[in-house]
């Protein structure tokens, strides 16, 4: 065996194992092989969906659901500078910053390779082939030695990993993101939108209010990510795209105007429509290193699928300083130095219509929103609950909110598989059937008074809601005393 450079000499001394011999997982991309070092994979499985990241170069082709983790996904042949092929195997490997999905054509065997077999890449072939350490092997059966410390870490294939952002966090560092975070038993509330042919989330205290557009009047000569100006109760408010925000195609026309605070004013994110309110638990969610393009982390639902949750304040800090220039504002004489006052306190509602009737439900009794169920009667026991109903990871009893507030007047229509809310009543969950859900509503203290003689009703206060009267649900009171 011809003699091998210097550099090759050391690689060989790392690369023996205590039997003299090293494992390789033997893989093929594009008809050729290669080898991934055995002490490196976790495991092997199929490509499955894969959820974009944006704005990542391409190797990285997005976030991958992998025996049991959240991963980003790399693809061998994108690094090679192969045409790739869009399905396969994802290897699942160990890297310093966590696990990473390395995406192949197929696995062909396990490989027990004597170091003294291996010619080793000179420094010339290292410098233009970073990831190919050497070859062993001959004809068809030649293969090339993977180097795994370049997968992730090399500054010519992907721009921006020098700062990590790509990969997801440790355990220590994403709690270090989010030290108010809550415990892995508790949920949070998310408002899940539809972008284009995608679905974010967003979480429900970073809102404001949710907003139904009915008209977007587009603003001359603005940049791509202005979407146009909307009304919001006589005063114009800026919309964003989304879609533009996040680097995907555009959809359909945004629907839903999501109103997020900005360094003092209000900005409208347009989405093309709101797909409920859901609750995940904390080891549901899976941070990033670094935010990308407004995205921090990922929450993995229960069928498995993955979902960016965007955060509002690293997704507008590029264009903060633009945005604050294309901001209507009311111009107003100044008015005279006054006394510090309280701070207003406000309060969040999900709107409801039960027949022609407007009704508030406080938020934060609100586990999730089911667009319609099937409903199984159950005889009238005096519980209060009017059958029972599969929400898919759970059977829950249900109240029907149509029949109770009909109060032996003219009856309601009661359509089959309606809309149900999810909600803590009398400290368990319990499903509230109603017509329609109709938005997110955030009120200000001065705007709720108590309902003082609606004792024999659920009702507790009273909201003034753009020129409407509107009347909160005590959920406690819907069922009967014990």
């Amino acid at each position: 065996m011809a003699a091998q450079p210097e550099n090759g000499a050391v690689e060989r001394k790392s690369l023996v194992a205590v039997q003299g011999f090293v494992r390789y997982l033997s893989v093929a991309v594009v008809g050729q092989r290669f080898a991934i070092p055995l002490d490196r994979v976790i495991g092997v499985t199929e490509s499955t969906f894969v959820t974009p990241l944006p704005f990542s170069p391409p190797p990285f082709e997005g976030l991958v659901l992998a025996m049991g983790q959240v991963v980003p996904q790399i693809g061998l042949a994108a690094i090679l500078g192969l045409q790739s092929s869009e399905a396969g195997v994802i290897v699942l490997i160990s890297d310093l910053g966590g696990s990473v999905g390395l995406r192949v054509d197929q696995v062909h065997a396990m490989l027990q390779v004597d170091p003294e077999q291996i010619n080793f890449a000179t420094p010339e072939a290292r410098a233009t082939a970073p990831m190919i350490l050497g070859q062993f092997g001959e004809g068809p059966a030649r293969t090339s030695v993977l180097n795994l410390d370049h997968l992730t870490t090399d500054t010519s294939l992907m721009s921006f990993a020098e700062s990590g952002a790509v990969l997801l966090a440790t355990e220590s560092g994403a709690a270090a993101l989010d030290d108010d975070e809550a415990s892995p038993d508790q949920t949070q509330p998310y408002l899940m939108l539809e972008v284009g042919d995608e679905v974010y989330a967003i979480k429900i205290d970073h809102l404001v209010e949710l907003l139904e557009l009915s008209t977007l009047r587009p603003a001359p000569h603005a940049p791509a990510w202005i979407a146009g100006l909307l009304n919001r109760r006589g005063e114009p408010l800026l919309g964003l795209s989304l879609a533009a925000l996040l680097g995907r195609p555009e959809g359909k026309p945004g629907r839903l105007g999501v109103v997020v605070g900005l360094d003092g004013g209000e900005v409208a994110l347009i989405a093309d429509h709101s797909l409920g309110i859901d609750r995940y638990a904390a080891d549901q969610v899976h941070a990033l290193r670094e935010p990308v393009a407004g995205i921090a982390s990922y929450l993995v639902k229960s069928d498995a699928t993955i979902v960016g949750i965007l955060d509002t304040e690293t997704l507008l800090r590029p264009i903060r300083d633009e945005v604050a220039l294309w901001v209507p504002r009311a111009t107003a004489a100044p008015a005279p130095l006054a006394a510090p006052v309280k701070p207003m306190e406000f309060h969040q509602y999900l709107t409801l219509r039960i027949g022609r009737e407007f009704l508030a439900v406080p938020l934060d009794r609100i586990q999730r929103l089911e667009a319609s169920i099937e409903v199984t009667p159950i005889p009238d026991r005096g519980t209060g609950f009017h059958g029972l109903a599969d929400v898919g990871d759970a059977v829950v009893p249900v109240i029907d909110l149509r029949q109770i507030l009909s109060g032996g007047g003219e009856p309601i229509l009661l359509e089959p598989n309606p809309p149900c809310l999810l909600a803590m009543v009398e400290g368990g969950i319990a499903g509230v059937i109603v017509h329609q859900v109709l938005r997110i509503e955030t009120v200000p203290e001065s705007h709720i008074s108590p309902a003082e003689d609606a004792h024999n009703l659920p009702i507790s206060q009273i909201l003034h809601i753009q020129d409407r009267l509107m009347s909160v649900v005590s959920l406690d009171r819907l069922l009967p005393p014990l």
